[in-house]
């Protein structure tokens, strides 16, 4: 077998291994809804060997930057970004002063209640349509990504990095610290997104951006 053929089956290998590990990793994480609290805690520090592993594996050899790797991040992102735009959009329609004492009152202290309390409505409405309208885009991005042949989509997520940091600068002009509406808190969650989701996507594919 040639050198070049080796690499190729050597290469088709490790993969196979990083994707079993991520399977692996997904299963883990279903089965944490039904745990007890000691299983729970062996479950996760399982989940993140696996995960350990999985990014050992992906920064110490190469692989086809269009492959399947590559491809079950994107997808994993989409499903979660999908996830968060829906959850973005249920919470627009409900006070967040009352989800937080519905779900934490007794951990919250009652300063920062009343902090919350102080935040206009609408502001908080805006503040999470605008979130679920950041996803929803960047998920169209990532879904024409996966759709591409593109043989190193690494490349496009690196273009899209870019976008997204252009993008966030130009909301943070649109809008004054001192504004509560709902255009405001729209503009506000819009940007919020396109860093929180750049900084996922460096991590995700372990990009180094260049300052």
């Amino acid at each position: 077998m040639s050198d070049y053929r080796k690499k190729l089956f050597r290469g088709a290998k490790i993969e196979d291994c990083i994707l079993d590990f991520i399977d692996m990793e997904k299963e883990l994480s279903r089965t944490l809804d039904t745990a007890n609290e000691q299983e729970r805690q062996l479950l996760l520090g399982m989940s993140k060997a696996y995960r350990l592993i999985v990014n050992r594996l992906v920064r110490e050899f190469d692989y086809t930057k269009g492959g399947d790797i590559v491809n079950t991040k994107i997808k994993d992102l989409i499903n979660s970004l999908k996830r968060r735009a829906s959850e973005a959009k249920e919470q627009s329609k409900n006070n967040v002063l009352d989800i937080v004492n519905g779900m934490y009152y007794n951990d919250i202290p009652e300063e920062a209640k009343d902090e919350i309390a102080s935040v206009p409505q609408e502001l908080q409405r805006g503040l999470f349509e605008g979130m679920a309208l950041g996803y929803e885009k960047i998920v169209i991005d990532l879904e024409l990504l996966l759709d591409s042949t593109d043989s190193d989509k690494v490349v496009q997520i690196e273009k899209n990095l870019a976008k997204y940091k252009k993008l966030a600068e130009m909301l943070k002009d649109k809008f004054k610290e001192d504004e509560v509406d709902f255009r405001s808190g729209y503009i506000q969650g819009e940007m919020s997104v396109y860093h929180m989701v750049r900084e996922e996507l460096l991590v995700i594919f372990n990009i180094n951006e260049q300052k």
